[in-house]
């Protein structure tokens, strides 16, 4: 994978997250005015960039936008691109021009100095430079452990002392060692106790003192370690730091892992600290040199873009027919509860109208039975009458 590929995917979570939200935003103006400016501001702001880089650049837009008569919101997005490039500058690289060259690795415990020094002393032996490691955080053992391990994996030299030794000395020792060895580069770990600032200041100086001296007339890179993962916090430890040390660059760590990489351009705006290194994975070849262009180009990758309009598109247009078969449904069973709340009241209906039917059959079935046994009465009767009175009529007719 290309040195690009890997900012490209390193910065995936920070484009998704910021970049996107931008998009989405300007998507739901139809005009360019205060809100849009606003609300444009928040969403900068939420992504790290930090109050005052995001309110110099929604400044800037204003004033892009009037000059240039834009009037589509959409058009915003280009703008944004070319003003977070400009901010960013020139690239600076690492100073290691001079035998020996320091490199003074400054930060706080858990940035990831350790792993840092480490993938620099791998990559520098593969350039074929020789490398020397000051084990200068005597204050943890486990640190001392640490670097011996990285040091043993990259085939780079280490100096160490006791733990609770002197910084400073360790210093001292490791730069003598380096012009006795003709070695290419010094790189020394420093102890990360920044909630106790005035050792830490003392500690630093002193060790400062030694490399001016030591090492007077040599390059000198001064490296600040920050987690990406930390935001605007670690846009705050920069800011310690430097009243503490004379700061010649950044490397941001851990860029991968989080949608915070809007840091990159708050600590550049900000501070004036050049980002020098950045790391986008775990690998140890995934520590590289920092390129604001290409940085800006993966953080506004247009491929990336196309493919998220893509993605929404299809999630719209699947949404929608979830919807369309959700109101189908609906209808259908309300259509088919209808059906049946109907053939129900016919069923009840032709049941009453059934028995009513009986019901009057039965009556109709009565009072004709009971009419014709009447009528056999009425029929019967006349005819015995007659018999009766005839007979007696005969008998008293005899006498």
């Amino acid at each position: 994978m290309g040195i690009f590929s890997k900012l490209l995917n390193g910065l995936k979570k920070t484009r998704d997250s910021v970049v996107r939200g931008w998009r989405r935003l300007l998507g739901s103006f139809t005009k360019i005015d205060e809100e849009l400016f606003e609300q444009l501001e928040e969403t900068m702001i939420m992504g790290d960039m930090g109050a005052e880089t995001a309110m110099q650049i929604c400044d800037r837009l204003r004033d892009m936008v009037r000059e240039r008569g834009i009037t589509d919101p959409n058009d915003i997005m280009g703008l944004i691109q070319e003003i977070i490039t400009d901010m960013m500058g020139e690239d600076e690289a690492l100073d290691l021009s001079t035998q020996p060259s320091v490199v003074l690795v400054i930060g706080v415990n858990g940035a990831g100095k350790t792993t840092t020094i480490g993938k620099m002393c791998h990559q520098l032996k593969n350039d074929g430079k020789r490398v020397l490691v000051a084990a200068a955080d005597t204050f943890r053992a486990a640190a001392i452990d640490q670097l011996a391990v990285w040091t043993e994996r990259s085939g780079v030299e280490l100096v160490r002392h006791a733990e609770g030794s002197d910084p400073a000395a360790v210093v001292f020792d490791a730069i003598s060692a380096a012009k006795a060895r003709h070695c290419d580069v010094v790189i020394c770990d420093t102890a990360g106790r920044l909630h106790n600032k005035k050792n830490l200041m003392q500690e630093l100086a002193k060790i400062n003192r030694i490399i001016d001296r030591e090492a007077e007339g040599c390059a000198k890179e001064c490296l600040l370690v920050l987690d990406a993962t930390t935001g605007q916090n670690a846009v705050n430890q920069a800011r310690l730091f430097q009243e503490v040390a004379p700061i010649t660059g950044i490397v941001l760590t851990k860029l991968d892992g989080t949608a915070k990489g809007g840091i990159v351009i708050s600590i550049k705006n900000e501070l004036g600290i050049p980002v020098k290194l950045i790391g986008v994975g775990e690998k140890i070849d995934d520590l590289q040199p920092f390129a604001a262009k290409s940085f800006v180009d993966a953080l506004f990758d247009r491929d990336s873009a196309a493919e998220e309009t893509a993605e929404e598109s299809a999630k719209t247009a699947d949404e929608a027919a979830d919807e369309a078969a959700e109101t189908a449904d609906e209808a259908a069973d309300e259509a088919a509860e209808i059906a049946d709340e109907a053939a129900d009241e016919a069923a009840e209906i032709a049941d009453e109208t059934a028995e009513e039917i009986a019901a009057t059959a039965e009556e109709t079935a009565e009072e004709i039975a009971e009419t014709a046994e009447e009528t056999a009465e009425a029929v019967e009767e006349p005819a015995e009458a007659p018999k009766k009175r005839g007979f007696f009529g005969l008998f008293r007719k005899k006498k």
